[in-house]
């Protein structure tokens, strides 16, 4: 067998060992050098350097800053429900701050451990650090940077500051391979251990440091593998996470699981080596396989992880950036949200928005094929508080949305994440009817309800003073009940009768009904409700070529549903007005708050008319003969409006309680089409029967029923004091007596002798016999001045 040389069975050939040799001794002249001029400039001026090369490091380390001045670190924002509940997290790096006092000692010991085990000891700079890793390099060895946790904070910092600024520059001066770069660290660390403890230098280092790729910081790293809190580590845990700083790539036990547990093992080999663990703790938590340990906690970024929130969550943050009061700029503004460490309080309730989202995914799945829309948001009045924004679809801001998922909000405006609007149909006519009463006229007062052609409707804001076109406008009824030529606004608005109400705005202004409706928060969908212009402009240019009676008297106009919820919540509340508000606070990463534009509230309307209109909105609500067909909340007053555009394109219903008001939307999102020829509830939809009280009042009326449960009911105000449409004066009132099952020539002479005008109609068949009164309208009790119209229904005769 042949002889083995000393050269070979060392592994090295002797040109090898002579290089490796003279590169550890340039290594350690380095060192020394490098040493000197840290330990010169550290005592400065009391010693003096007399080398050359001393001088030049000391001119050089004198030139560096002596202080660490970098921006707050990148911090991830949070959205939160009413009750507290994580939302979303918003972040360019995913970090949480949090005091040493937080961390577990167990994740301080194992830092110091494996990254510098003579911290409590040195000033900033490790000398005998140095020497190890400029030996252990020269030699072949393990590579080591001899930085301490103080420079490595502090280059951590200084590359932190230059990604967050956007300066290239800086971040390749933060990461170049140069003794110069050393150097300017050095300084900083021995400057910083000066002005700041060792724990609270510890306490930076941990959360700035990368513990995991996107993850920053212990405390994020701590949630992200193991779903706790950093204060809670165990000693294996808190050695995986201190191993993974070295490579969050290499060492992610997710995507290298060998590799994380053999980095792990040797963090709990250095804890042992310095007394943070026993041998039987080594023992034990070396010998766990790293996927028993882990407990992963994915966090996404942004809306799209708020699950069925992410629409509220969405429109949130698009308030915020388009908020001034929070940020000059939207840059700044943007900044804020993704690094601030912010802590934004919402308004949403959890509870109403489970509700909602069960309801509607029930009745109009989101993922069908006929591809309609179904939305709930509901407003608290008197707050302006959003408790519930909610649609049949998932949020996905994304390009991969699949059926069921889209971006656009229907609940809101264009401007935070909504579409164009939706038209709201005859849900308009209450702005209407609050010009009518706010002009001293009254609900007693009766109007034509006859079809015609009208050319002219007074406008003060046009030319001339009016809208005018030619052949005219011609409305037409769709109403379940026989009609009056004359009747009263209060019929008029629960039968929902068209005609009467373009001979209203005849009576009015359509100026003065667009200025009504925008006092209480009501404008076109495509405007920016932040914009001061929106609610400065002149009407005539907010509302264009669309102030025609068709749009402002009858709702062919795209408002969204979430402005509507606030106009009627203005007559829950006695006519207090709140603009839609769903930050109750926003906190900055000190726990501080920061300046917001709140809900503004205001007495939009005087309470006597906001009462009238809360009473004659219940009317419509709980006459089964009104559009809002009986369909009550049980033991709570509510009052609300059917609505269905020109063709039956979208239909709603907007309602109110003291509580809650909410408005439902119902239609395509995408393209004007008839709903038709699908289940909702297991009811066949028949394309051109679909109306407001057909598919969004139910929902309405479900949903309200639910959130109500256990809440205490409030009542509306009284009737308002009937007035004599000539005089505007009180009149006295009586009650309709009842004269059902009389034969008719009877029922009319007693309503007659109670002062009642009589009109007979025939009503459908099969109820009593021939010649015999079936109901009056108003309905018998009723109470109503003398001389008012009363209506006697006779039956056919055929059985």
């Amino acid at each position: 067998m042949a002889r083995t040389s000393p050269a070979s069975s060392s592994g090295r050939s002797l040109p090898v060992a002579l290089a490796q040799t003279v590169y550890l001794l340039l290594g350690l002249l380095a060192v020394s050098a490098l040493a000197g001029v840290l330990l010169a400039a550290f005592f400065l001026p009391a010693v003096s350097a007399t080398s050359a090369v001393a001088e030049d490091g000391v001119d050089l380390f004198e030139s560096y800053p002596s202080e660490l001045e970098v921006e707050p670190l990148n911090e991830a924002s949070r959205i939160e429900a009413a009750d507290g509940s994580l939302l979303a997290t918003f972040y360019t790096e995913n970090r949480i701050m949090v005091p040493i006092e937080e961390i577990s000692p167990h994740m301080q010991n194992a830092v110091i451990a494996v990254e510098d085990r003579r911290f409590y000891e040195h000033g900033g700079v490790d000398p005998k650090g140095l020497v190890r890793a400029f030996a252990s390099n020269a030699a072949g060895g393990a590579t080591q940077g001899g930085s301490t946790l103080t420079q490595q904070y502090v280059k951590n910092a200084l590359l932190m500051d230059a990604v967050q600024r956007g300066d290239q520059e800086d971040q390749l001066a933060a990461t170049e391979q140069s003794y110069g770069r050393k150097l300017r660290e050095a300084k900083l660390a021995i400057s910083l251990e000066k002005r700041w403890s060792k724990d609270e230098i510890l306490n930076a280092y941990l959360n700035v440091a990368q513990f995991g790729p996107s993850q920053y910081g212990v405390e994020t790293g701590s949630r992200h593998y193991f779903s706790k809190s950093a204060k809670d580590l165990n000693p294996g845990e808190a050695a995986l996470l201190a191993g993974i700083t070295n490579g969050p790539n290499q060492y992610d036990p997710v995507a290298h699981p060998e590799a994380g547990e053999k980095r792990r093992n040797e963090v709990l080999a250095d804890m042992k080596r310095e007394g943070f663990v026993t041998e039987e703790e080594y023992e034990q938590y070396t010998s766990q396989p790293v996927e028993e340990m882990l407990q992963i906690q994915n966090v996404r970024a942004g809306c799209a992880d708020a699950g069925t929130s992410g629409f509220f969550c969405d429109y949130v943050t698009r308030s915020l950036l388009n908020d001034p009061n929070f940020a000059p700029t939207y840059e700044e503004r943007r900044k804020l949200l993704y690094g601030g460490g912010l802590t934004i309080r919402t308004t949403l309730d959890p509870n109403t928005q489970a509700a909602a989202v069960d309801i509607l995914q029930r009745k109009v799945p989101g993922d069908s094929q006929h591809g309609f829309g179904h939305s709930i948001v509901t407003v608290e009045p008197g707050t302006g508080k959003i408790l519930t924004m909610a649609e049949n679809r998932t949020f996905n801001p994304h390009e991969d949305s699949q059926p069921g998922e889209t971006a656009i909000n229907y609940n809101v405006p264009q401007a935070l994440g909504g579409g164009s609007g939706f038209p709201v149909g005859s849900t308009f006519k209450p702005f209407v009817l609050q010009n009518w009463l706010e002009s001293g006229r009254s609900i007693d007062d009766r109007v034509s309800t006859t079809r015609e052609s009208m050319s002219s409707f007074p406008a003060e804001c046009l030319p001339r003073g009016a809208w005018r076109e030619n052949p005219g406008y011609d409305p037409d009824n769709a109403v379940s009940v026989p009609i009056a030529p004359m009747e009263t606004v209060l019929n008029s608005t629960k039968f929902s009768i068209n005609t009467s109400y373009a001979n209203m705005a005849r009576q009015l202004d359509l100026c003065g009904i667009a200025e009504t409706a925008r006092d209480i928060g009501v404008v076109p969908a495509t405007y920016n409700p932040y914009d001061p212009t929106t609610w400065d402009m002149p009407i005539e240019d907010l509302y264009g070529t669309e102030l025609a009676p068709s749009v402002v008297v009858l709702g062919e106009l795209r408002i969204s549903a979430l402005d509507m919820a606030s106009a009627y919540a203005t007559y829950a509340s006695g006519g207090t007005f709140c603009s839609p508000q769903a930050i109750t606070e926003v906190v900055d990463r000190n726990g501080d708050p920061m300046e917001i534009s709140g809900a503004q509230c205001h007495q939009a309307v005087e309470k006597e008319v906001a009462d009238t209109m809360a009473w004659v909105l219940q009317q419509d609500l709980e006459d089964p003969r009104a559009t809002g067909k009986g369909k009550t909340i049980p033991g709570h007053v509510a009052g609300g409006k059917t609505g269905t555009s020109g063709s039956q394109f979208h239909t709603w219903y907007v309602g109110f309680t003291r509580q809650m008001s909410t408005a439902v939307w119902f239609g395509h999102p995408q393209s004007n089409i008839r709903p038709g020829g699908f289940d909702v509830d297991g009811e066949m939809l028949r394309s051109g029967s679909v109306w407001g009280n057909t598919v969004s009042l139910p929902t309405w009326q479900e949903y309200m029923t639910r959130v109500h449960e256990g809440l205490p009911g409030e009542p509306f105000p009284a009737a308002p004091a009937p007035t004599d449409s000539a005089a505007g004066d009180a009149v006295e009132k009586g009650k309709v007596p009842d004269v059902g099952g009389m034969p008719i020539e009877q029922a009319r002479a007693a309503l007659e002798a109670a002062g009642y005008s009589v009109r007979i109609e025939q009503a459908p068949h099969g109820e009593i016999g021939a010649g015999h009164a079936i109901d009056t309208d108003p309905p018998a009790g009723t109470e109503l001045p003398e001389g008012r119209p009363v209506v006697i229904r006779e039956s056919s005769g055929e059985e």
